[in-house]
C-alpha cells in the first residue's frame, strides 16, 4: 500500500468482495473468457499480481495475471543491503509473507533467496522464492505486460540498471514518483520509461503548468485514492479533465467491489488497482453474468508439531508482540502434553504450546491475511477457533483471548472468565479446567457468537468498530490482531493445541461438524486446484477461478485419449482424480476437490480447445 498526502475519505458504500462469476451459456466455448484486455480503454490493474489467489508480489502471481490478459501489474519493490531491487510489500519486517524474521533493507539478496515466500498463502506454493525486478521484467517481456512500481525505496539508478541488464522494453517499467524532483531524477536514469505520479492534488487544480511539468518529464498516469472517484465531486472532475487535457490518464487505488468500480469508470477514470482484476475485466469486457459472494476460506492455521510459531498448511507465522525489544520479551514454550504434565488429547501425547501470563508488553500477533472486503482496511466478519487447556492455577482468572488493537494499547476484546466467554459483563458457557476444550468465536458487525466443544453457548450483541480487525489493505506490520494479550494484565497461563482463523462468519452446522478437540489439529475448509499441467498442451493451462473451469489447448492432430495430468492441492485436500495420472480428454472430465474437513468441495471442469 501507499501513503497519500490528501485525507483518506470514508466510503459508506465500500464493500470489498471476491467475485464468483456465473456463466449460463450452453457450450464450454461460450463460457471461456476472451482474456484479451490489453487495448481496453478502462483497465483493472492487478494489485500485487493475481494476489487474491496466488502469493502476492511473486513471479507466480504476476505470471498468472499476465496469462489471463491483464496488461498492468502493480508490484511493490524494495532494495536489499547489497543493492538488489526485490519484490516485497510489507515494512519493516518479513513475518507476514515469508518464513523470515528480518528486514529486506538489512538483508542481502542471497540471504533472502533462502526464504520461502509461498507457504503463507498455502502449502501448495511451498518453495516460492523472492523475485528480482530483473526477473519480473523478463516475465513482462514474455507476456507483453507492464509494471507499475510502488517503490518502497526510490532508486532510479537501479531501475535503469535492471532495464539495461535485461534488455527489456523500457516502456514496461513505470515507477511511482511523488514530486517533481523525483520525476527529474527518474528521467535521468530511465529516460524512455513512463512515470506515474502518486500524491495529492495540486494546490491550484486549474494550474496547467503543474500538470504540464510532470507530463513533459514523462508522467503518463496520475493516481489518487479511489473514494475520490466514487464521490466524483467538482474538484475531482477538474483534476480528471486537466489530466486528460494534457494527454495523460487517471488511475485510482484500490477497490475489489464491482459496483464501486463501475462508478469509478463512469467518473471518466482510466484504471483501478484491484486484487480481483481478472474478474473485473471479465465482467466489464466479456459481459459475464455475475454473482458477488465472498470466497470462504481458512487464512491461518497453527499446530505446534515443529515447536515453533510457523503456520501449518496456510498462514503467516505468529509474531511476538515484543519482537523488537528482546529485553522485555516473554517466550512461549513448546513440548508434549507429557512434558507439561497435562492431559493428553484422546490418549495422544500431543505437541502443544504453553502460553505464559503475558504482561502488557507481550502477546502473540496473528496476521489474518484477510483480503479487503469492507470498510477499507477493516474486516468485521471472521471466525477464530482455538483448542485450549486451562490449568487449575489459572481457573477463574480473567484470560484475554482476543485483542484487536495491534499494539495492545487498550483493554482486550474477548475474555475467558469464571462465568464463561465474553466481554462487557456478557459471558456464556463454561471452560472446564484441566481438560481440552474447542472454543469457536464468530464475529459479524452485530454479534459475537460463542461455541464450546461444538455447542452454541451464547451471543453478545455488538455495534461499532471495536471488534473489527485490520486486513491486508494497509502496509506495515499490523495486519491482524493479538492473541492472549491485554493492557492491564488480565492474562493467565494456558496451553494451546491448535489455532485457526477464517475470513467469514461460520455457521452453527460448520462448527458442529468440526466436533471436539483432536490431537492433529483443526481441519481446513480450503478446496482448490493449482499449478495444473497436462502433457503436450500447446500453452500453459488456465484455471478459471470464477466458475471452476480449466482451459487446456491442444492441436487438432494430437492424440488426447491418454494424457498425463498433474496439479497441486491445498493442505489436507483430496481429489477424485489423482495428480500424475492419465485421463482421456475425448470424454468430459471433472475433478472434485474435497477439503480436509471432508465437507467443503469444489468441482473443476476441464475445457479442451483445439487449434
Amino acid at each position: 500500500m501507499k501513503s497519500v498526502k490528501t485525507p483518506m475519505l470514508k466510503s459508506t458504500t465500500l464493500s470489498f468482495f471476491l467475485i464468483l462469476i456465473g456463466c449460463y451459456a450452453a457450450s464450454s466455448q461460450e463460457k471461456k473468457p476472451s482474456y484479451n484486455y490489453a487495448n481496453r480503454n478502462f483497465q483493472a490493474i492487478a494489485h500485487r499480481g493475481y494476489s487474491d489467489i496466488y502469493p502476492e508480489n511473486t513471479l507466480l502471481s504476476i505470471e498468472e495475471a499476465f496469462k489471463r490478459g491483464i496488461k498492468y501489474c502493480e508490484i511493490d519493490v524494495n532494495v536489499t543491503s547489497d543493492d538488489v531491487y526485490v519484490l516485497f510489500h510489507d515494512q519493516p519486517t518479513m513475518y507476514r509473507t515469508s518464513n523470515g524474521q528480518g528486514y529486506v533493507v538489512s538483508s542481502t539478496y542471497k540471504e533472502l533467496l533462502e526464504l520461502d515466500l509461498g507457504s503463507w498463502k498455502g502449502s501448495q506454493f511451498t518453495g516460492t522464492k523472492i523475485a528480482t525486478l530483473e526477473e519480473a521484467l523478463l516475465l513482462a517481456e514474455k507476456y507483453d505486460g507492464y509494471f507499475y512500481l510502488d517503490t518502497k525505496k526510490f532508486r532510479p539508478d537501479l531501475m535503469g540498471k535492471a532495464l539495461k541488464t535485461t534488455g527489456a522494453n523500457p516502456k514496461r517499467l513505470m515507477a511511482a514518483i511523488a514530486n517533481i524532483e523525483e520525476a527529474k531524477l527518474y528521467k535521468k536514469y530511465c529516460p524512455e520509461s513512463p512515470s506515474i505520479y502518486f500524491g495529492g492534488f495540486p494546490e491550484n487544480l486549474n494550474d496547467d503548468n503543474w500538470y504540464k511539468e510532470f507530463v513533459d518529464l514523462g508522467c503518463e498516469i496520475f493516481e489518487t485514492y479511489y473514494t475520490l472517484a466514487i464521490e466524483n465531486d467538482d474538484n475531482f472532475q477538474t483534476f480528471v479533465n486537466k489530466v486528460h487535457h494534457h494527454g495523460a490518464k487517471v488511475w485510482v487505488f484500490t477497490s475489489n467491489n464491482l459496483e464501486e468500480i463501475i462508478k469509478i469508470k463512469e467518473a471518466n477514470v482510466d484504471g483501478v488497482e484491484s486484487d480481483v482484476a481478472i474478474s473485473v475485466m471479465k465482467v466489464l469486457w466479456d459481459n459475464q453474468l455475475i454473482k458477488i459472494n465472498p470466497i470462504k476460506a481458512t487464512t491461518a492455521n497453527f499446530t505446534f508439531d515443529q515447536k515453533n510459531l510457523q503456520s501449518t498448511g496456510i498462514g503467516s507465522q505468529l509474531r511476538t508482540l515484543g519482537y523488537n525489544k528482546p529485553e522485555n520479551l516473554q517466550l512461549v514454550e513448546f513440548g508434549k502434553t507429557s512434558d507439561f504434565k497435562i492431559k493428553p488429547i484422546n490418549g495422544v501425547m500431543s505437541n502443544v504450546m504453553k502460553v505464559p501470563a503475558f504482561n502488557p508488553q507481550n502477546g502473540l500477533f496473528l496476521f489474518n491475511n484477510f483480503i479487503p472486503n469492507s470498510d477499507e482496511e477493516l474486516h468485521y466478519n471472521y471466525s477464530i477457533i482455538i483448542d485450549i487447556y486451562i490449568p487449575m492455577k489459572s481457573n477463574g482468572k480473567f484470560m484475554s483471548l482476543l485483542q484487536t488493537n495491534p499494539e495492545n494499547e487498550n483493554d482486550g476484546d474477548l475474555f475467558i472468565a469464571r462465568n464463561g466467554i465474553g466481554i462487557n459483563n456478557n459471558y456464556h458457557g463454561k471452560i472446564e479446567p484441566e481438560t481440552w476444550n474447542r472454543v469457536v468465536v464468530t464475529y459479524s458487525k452485530t454479534a459475537i457468537k460463542k461455541y464450546i466443544n461444538g455447542k452454541f453457548v451464547g451471543e453478545t450483541p455488538i455495534e461499532g468498530g471495536r471488534w473489527s480487525v485490520i486486513n491486508t489493505f494497509p502496509g506495515g506490520d499490523k495486519q491482524g490482531f493479538l492473541l492472549f494479550a491485554d493492557d492491564d494484565n488480565e492474562t493467565a497461563e494456558l496451553y494451546v493445541n491448535a489455532i485457526q482463523v477464517r475470513n467469514y462468519t461460520m455457521n452453527s452446522s460448520e462448527i458442529t461438524h468440526l466436533g471436539l478437540v483432536k490431537a492433529n489439529g483443526i481441519p481446513l475448509n480450503n478446496a482448490g486446484l493449482y499449478d495444473v499441467k497436462l502433457d503436450g498442451e500447446l500453452k500453459s493451462s488456465i484455471v478459471n477461478w470464477d466458475n471452476n473451469d480449466i482451459y487446456v489447448t491442444y492441436s487438432k492432430q494430437q492424440d488426447i485419449s491418454n494424457v498425463k495430468i498433474s496439479f497441486k492441492l491445498p493442505f489436507g485436500a483430496t481429489s477424485s482424480i489423482k495428480s500424475d495420472t492419465f485421463i482421456n480428454l475425448n470424454q468430459p472430465q471433472n475433478i472434485l476437490i474435497t477439503a480436509q474437513d471432508g465437507v467443503s468441495k469444489k468441482e473443476f471442469n476441464i475445457v479442451v480447445e483445439t487449434k
